[in-house]
């Protein structure tokens, strides 16, 4: 028996407690930090490890693994969020819309960077590091996007410039700081960890600061409901 709620159309209807969401990737993110960090440790100062299935699985640098999908998980949640986001400006005729759209676009392609890695690729056919032109690009990007923030709410408009700089000097400022250091293995391992811990970050604060936005005219509301078509 079917026990998804339904609407009085027939459509489903999506719940989802935005505070518990947000603590379960929170911790999750944590820990997956925590266990790259710990293993690193050991296998440099304590005993060397195998490289499958532990250092491998969990490797934060590594693609294919635990942290990636991880990543790619987040980013795709936000994408989709943020598409959900995008189809209510569309419908309240907000002059916004296609900047929500855009984003839910960029979430996406950051979700499949983290699980198909093609900015390693990129690194790998050329001698120029990806960082460089991801860094006019997101500096494109953040000045083509001031009138959307700066005609947001000031919390959600500072939050999402704040989970913005977390991302973007992770993602460009750390790995540009520890490309040099690949040669020095235990160094370059933490120093990864950092890059990846303050791109998790970011996508996570951008999360929580776009379903608060989506909440704002419930005052008190601790979850979030979407009514979801489906067709035969």
């Amino acid at each position: 028996m079917d026990d998804t709620p339904k609407t009085a159309t027939g459509d489903y209807r999506l719940e989802v407690w935005p505070a518990q969401m947000i603590a379960g990737l929170v911790v999750a993110a944590a820990m997956l930090l925590l266990v790259h960090g710990v293993l690193t440790v050991y296998h440099y100062r304590v005993e060397e490890l195998d490289w499958i299935p532990w250092r491998q699985l969990f490797d934060v640098d590594e693609e294919n693994n635990l942290p990636t999908w991880f990543s790619g998980l987040v980013a795709g949640i936000t994408a989709f969020w943020l598409w959900l986001q995008a189809n209510a400006a569309r419908d309240s005729s907000d002059r916004w819309a296609l900047h929500w759209r855009v984003l839910a676009v960029g979430f996406f392609l950051i979700s499949l960077d983290e699980i198909a890695g093609l900015h390693e690729s990129m690194n790998s056919v050329t001698e120029t590091t990806w960082a460089i032109p991801g860094g006019i690009l997101a500096l494109i990007i953040g000045l083509s996007y001031f009138s959307f923030l700066w005609n947001l709410p000031a919390t959600t408009r500072n939050t999402f410039i704040l989970a913005g700089c977390l991302f973007v000097g992770g993602a460009i400022g750390v790995e540009m700081i520890g490309a040099p250091m690949v040669e020095d293995a235990m160094p370059y391992n933490l120093v990864t960890l950092v890059e990846e811990g303050l791109e998790m970050g970011g996508v996570i604060l951008f999360l929580w600061a776009l379903l608060k936005y989506m909440t704002r005219h419930r005052r008190g509301a601790r979850r979030i409901t979407v009514d979801v078509a489906v067709t035969d």
